[in-house]
């Protein structure tokens, strides 16, 4: 027998197909009561077995019996899809505001990222997710298991794609662009979930403008930072190392901190305090010399 693993489609699930040298027929009856006009999905792992013949599905998404000629937007869920628990929704005492971001009990794990082609690895990244989104009024918070988490993507000169997925998530994808043929930046995110209750949650960005470098190197952030793509969803990242440009031998080059930005705001405030007490101080020495000369009259 022999094996080949396929990726079909980026972002898609990996699939395993084996051929056997030889005819083995195998039939069996597996039954799933599924409501008549419905989309059958199950992204959880489920191993079909007969006879010693094994076959694993994951990320199904079937529709049988299509009525005039139009997809169902209803879904049934298999079983295990309905066991997670990955999103836990927040219920406050009173009616929360679309904006309110909750403050999570623990920190995600920090993952590691890449994208090949064909000169080798020409993205990297490492950095703990956190996604905090609200729908139809409830806050709810996600943390990026990187253990469960597929990645791909794709390099281009201008643009570099970095896309995550896992069972509730179909696609996280991050856009980094070139700017002034010298800087690069995070310039597009979008997601797409899928919600306990079988809906799907679907947000597009292209106009941001964070993570900021030169060309060359690596941007990195190790204090919490928060990425506001709609006022509806928002990632808090961790521990951020991206370079998603001019990787040279699969190793991040020089990094850009976070913390210089904010010395770049403390440099004109601490000048501009100097300055003050200069012109303070000379103000002081010049009343102190015109008193005296008054004085020094009066003796006379």
């Amino acid at each position: 027998m022999v094996c080949f693993r396929l990726s079909p489609v980026p972002g898609s699930g990996l699939v395993l197909l084996c051929l056997v040298l030889g005819i083995l027929t195998v039939r069996d009856a597996v039954g799933f009561r599924i409501p008549l006009n419905n989309i059958f999905r199950c992204n959880s792992l489920s191993t079909l077995e007969k006879n010693g013949v094994a076959q694993s599905y994951w990320d199904v998404h079937v529709q049988a019996f299509v009525q005039n000629g139009t997809v169902s937007t209803k879904e049934f869920l298999c079983e295990k899809d309905k066991t997670l628990t990955t999103v836990v929704p927040i219920i406050p005492t009173t009616a929360p505001s679309p904006t309110t971001t909750p403050t999570p009990k623990e920190k995600p794990e920090v993952g590691s990222y890449s994208v090949n082609n064909s000169n080798g690895t020409c993205l990297l990244a490492t950095m703990g997710l956190q996604l905090n989104f609200t729908h139809d009024k409830v806050v709810s918070v996600i943390n990026i298991n990187p253990n469960t988490t597929d990645f791909t993507g794709s390099c281009q000169p201008q643009t570099a794609l970095l896309r995550l997925n896992c069972s509730n998530i179909k696609y996280l994808d991050f856009v980094f662009a070139v700017k002034n043929e010298n800087r690069f930046y995070l310039k597009e995110v979008n997601v797409s979930m899928y919600l306990v209750n079988g809906s799907v949650f679907s947000i597009a960005n292209n106009n941001l403008s964070y993570w900021d470098a030169p060309l060359g190197s690596s941007y990195m952030c190790n204090k919490e930072q928060t990425v506001s793509v709609s006022g509806a969803f928002q990632i808090n990242t961790f521990d951020l190392r991206v370079q998603p440009f001019n990787v040279m031998e699969g190793k991040y080059s020089t990094a850009q901190d976070c913390s210089a930005d904010d010395d770049n705001f403390l440099v004109p405030i601490v000048v501009g305090a100097a300055l003050a007490g200069i012109l303070i101080l000379v103000l002081l020495a010049y009343f102190i010399g015109l008193k005296r000369h008054h004085a020094g009259y009066e003796q006379f």
